[in-house]
């Protein structure tokens, strides 16, 4: 399916979906937990943008990649240029977040998961935080071959968010 026809699907009630190389993908509902982290670390990102005015932090909303590529991250940071372009009453937004953050939920599939990660790098997200809450740490991709992992005892941190840090251990602890 095109990323036009996407996006011209009627809205369905209770279903979300996702498009990743031309192939709908149901993306299932978020449980508390999920919603716990997505909130905690969304509001510490939007705190520190306020007071560092570098861009701004976006939940849940659609990006499109490409042509054939539709993702809803859960969190998304779009930094300078990216933030202030942004028509911010319109979606699809037409351009690649600088940071996408996904929780794992615990229905994911790993081949679903890493079919979205790459191509979030491909379209040219400079880091993917692949949350996962069931063991507890953040993977952090910055290419193919690039990954960090951190445990509940790091702190996650970039150098895209300069002096920006927070303790895993407060979005692991509800």
């Amino acid at each position: 399916m095109s990323g036009a026809a996407f996006d011209q699907l009627p809205y369905e009630e209770g279903r979300r979906w996702e498009l990743v190389q031309g192939e709908m993908i149901a993306v299932s509902s978020a449980t508390l937990e999920h919603q716990g982290i997505v909130l905690d670390l969304g509001a510490n990102l939007r705190q520190y943008l306020r007071r560092e005015p570098r861009g701004g932090v976006a939940l849940d909303v659609e990006f499109a990649l490409s042509d054939d590529n539709r993702l809803r991250p859960d969190l998304a940071i779009l930094l300078g240029e990216h933030w202030t372009s942004v028509d911010r009453k319109k979606v699809p937004i037409p351009l690649a977040p600088d940071i996408a953050v996904e929780v794992q939920s615990p229905s994911a599939r790993a081949n679903d998961i890493m079919r979205k990660i790459r191509t979030y790098l491909a379209a040219g997200v400079q880091e993917v935080w692949q949350v996962a809450p069931e063991f507890q740490t953040v993977l952090i991709y910055r290419g193919a071959k690039s990954i960090t992992v951190l445990e509940i005892g790091d702190s996650l941190s970039t150098l895209l968010l300069p002096g920006w840090e927070l303790p895993l251990r407060e979005i692991f602890t509800a």
